[in-house]
């Protein structure tokens, strides 16, 4: 049977890999100063709908969005955790060699097993 992800757990997956998540939020985020390196892109299409995207997030969102994530880390902020690697997922050239960046796997897996607002430990 599958794990029920809890609200607990999940911030525990963050914190067993948040220094390569951190790295992809440093990265890929489109509010980041960084320039990511570039791939060779193999869609196309979903590339410009991204990049697209990317402009609304870096004019919603100005700052260092390291910086939050390491606030978030450390509040147990699953929200703002996820907006961040959503980002950070958007930021992510379209492109099949996305795979071999250090913690984007991970970060697909917790936006997948996000959970719920609330779990029975807080109950």
């Amino acid at each position: 049977m599958p794990e029920i992800m809890t609200r607990s757990r999940w911030l525990e997956r963050v914190s067993e890999h948040k220094e390569a998540l951190r790295q992809l939020i440093a990265d890929y985020h489109p509010s980041s100063n960084k320039k990511a390196p570039p791939m060779v892109i193999t869609a196309p299409s979903a590339e410009a709908a991204c990049e697209t995207i990317r402009t609304e997030i870096r004019a919603k969102e100005s700052g260092d969005p390291v910086e939050w994530w390491d606030k978030a880390v450390v509040d147990g902020d699953v929200s703002t955790l996820n907006n961040l690697l959503n980002g950070a997922w958007f930021g992510v050239p379209e492109s099949t060699e996305c795979w071999d960046i250090p913690g984007f796997a991970v970060a697909c897996a917790l936006m997948d097993d996000l959970p719920p607002e609330a779990d029975e430990e807080e109950s």
